[in-house]
């Protein structure tokens, strides 16, 4: 069961980051606007938000209650109508949020191209490792999961955000995916932002929970 739940919390974190991201691109080609990402930084962002987060996700305790759980119906394909519906709701959040943040950094304040994508990215990234926390349960909330059972997972999403805001900073470096230095006051704008992907997926698990009992009865 921990195994199995395991690979759920992974598929669910790589398939709503990979529907963010595309439905960002699509938005941005319908309404005409600048290229959000370039080929190098979409590679990039993907190295980092999905090449530890997954890894660390496979190493998660079982949850307290998962010998309660009722068997699954064996014919039931890891693709059910609940792993859709939340991929569909977090991937939805993350892009909508991300394509706002761009048309408003670009149409409305009329940032230079280069930097809008550097906050752009750093908002990607800190949205994705800030939901890779979500994907620690489908149902438990974050709060209830000790920080303790898993410290590669933390490891892993510090450090990935560690490596964005260095790539950023470091001239030689932002050189290479074609960022710029952005002001520490934005970055923290930005991990602010970011808390949304928490209560939207924290109110999706209430909504979860409460069908659930309710269906118990």
């Amino acid at each position: 069961r921990c195994a199995y739940s395991n690979i759920r919390k992974i598929t669910y974190f790589l398939l709503s980051c990979s529907i963010a991201e595309v439905l960002f691109f699509i938005l941005a080609i319908a309404c005409g606007a600048e290229t959000p990402l370039l080929a190098i930084q979409l590679l990039w962002l993907n190295v980092i938000t999905d090449g530890f987060q997954d890894i660390s996700l496979s190493l998660e305790k079982p949850e307290a209650n998962i010998m309660f759980e009722k068997p699954g119906p064996t014919n039931e394909s890891l693709f059910s109508k609940s792993m859709v519906c939340q991929c569909a709701v977090m991937g939805a959040t993350i892009g909508l949020v991300v394509f706002a943040s761009w048309m408003m950094l670009v149409y409305t304040f009329d940032f230079d191209v280069v930097v809008a994508r550097s906050l752009v990215m750093a908002l990607m990234v800190f949205l994705q490792n800030f939901h890779a926390l979500n994907c620690r349960s489908e149902k438990q909330s974050i709060t209830k999961i000790s920080i303790k059972s898993n410290w590669f997972f933390f490891a892993a999403v510090f450090g990935s955000i560690g490596l964005q805001i260095l790539f950023m900073e470091v001239p030689a470096l932002s050189r290479l995916l074609d960022l710029t230095t952005v002001p520490y006051g934005a970055l923290c704008l930005l991990l602010a932002v970011s808390l949304i992907v928490f209560v939207v997926g924290e109110l999706y698990k209430l909504v979860v929970r409460y069908r659930e009992r309710k269906l118990a009865k």
